[in-house]
């Protein structure tokens, strides 16, 4: 479930691969296959790490899959709506 969230994360911050490696010192090569679905190779911890540095606001969300916006710790999903209502 942790790739899963951490796809979700990457695809709804529309971060360009280059960019996410120049951020995390995580080639751009080992996040286009992780974003791909016809592979299913595991997630490695220095990549969850990595994205909880670049991405703090979903370090919970992306551990548990649950959110707590009272400290912080939010969804893709929930920050989405919350701009929407505020905006």
């Amino acid at each position: 479930m942790i790739k899963e969230r951490v796809i979700t994360i990457l695809k709804w911050a529309d971060v360009r691969l280059p960019k996410l490696e120049e951020e995390t010192g995580i080639s751009r090569y080992t996040w286009a296959n992780l974003k791909n679905p016809a592979k299913s190779r595991e997630i490695k911890e220095e990549e969850i790490e990595a994205i909880a540095k670049v991405f703090p606001q979903y370090r919970w969300w992306m551990l548990t899959g649950e959110i707590m916006p009272d400290k912080g710790q939010v969804s893709p999903q929930y920050e989405e709506t919350n701009n929407q209502k505020s905006g």
